[in-house]
């Protein structure tokens, strides 16, 4: 009888005489030796099945940022715009350079103390005439705006008239000034209907 090529392996004990618990081998198909991943708390672990509710919505990125207003081009200036900022422009010099006449007194009086009836109706002309060039003209239509317009100014040249021109004050520095606000009120005016 021949020898085997290899001693007899000693006999494993058995858990029982040993008093440990022997772990069964090693197979990866057996269900009990599942490789499932080690815990990690940095990593909590995310759900697998359906949620409840919608799916969070990741907060937006920080960018540039972007305007949301309507957009306004820049357009260029027409003849009209001009017009009307030009006409605007004499209004307001000329209601100042009403008010500066009347308060000119180069013989010791001012047209505010001869005739003040006459100054208040003078300067209430001047605004009615300034009308057409306010922004919103007090719910009037464009025509209608500078319709009150020319009012305004036919009052402030009856003024004109009947002050200045008549009683022969128009040679007066006074008169001169007056003269030059009732122009550019008119001018302002005749420019607004032009722009319209």
């Amino acid at each position: 009888m021949s020898q085997p090529p290899y001693p007899p392996s000693r006999p494993e004990p058995r858990p029982e005489q040993s008093g440990a618990r022997a772990e069964p081998p090693y197979d990866p198909a057996s269900p009990g030796h599942a490789t499932e991943p080690a815990y990690d708390p940095a990593y909590p672990p995310q759900p697998t099945g359906p949620m409840a509710g919608p799916a969070p919505v990741p907060p937006p990125l920080p960018g540039p940022e972007v305007s949301t207003g309507p957009r306004v081009a820049a357009r260029p200036r027409s003849s009209a715009d001009r017009a009307a900022l030009t006409a605007a422009v004499l209004g307001v010099v000329g209601l100042v350079l009403l008010v500066v006449g009347l308060s000119l007194s180069p013989a010791g009086t001012t047209v505010w103390s001869a005739v003040p009836a006459w100054s208040v109706f003078a300067v209430l002309a001047a605004l009615v005439a300034l009308v057409p060039h306010a922004p919103r003209r007090g719910g009037l239509s464009r025509g209608q705006a500078w319709q009150v317009g020319a009012a305004g100014a036919g009052a402030l040249a009856l003024f004109w008239l009947l002050v200045v021109v008549f009683p022969g004050g128009g040679a007066s520095d006074r008169g001169f000034v007056l003269t030059l606000a009732t122009a550019l009120l008119a001018g302002g005016v005749w420019l607004r209907r032009r722009g319209s």
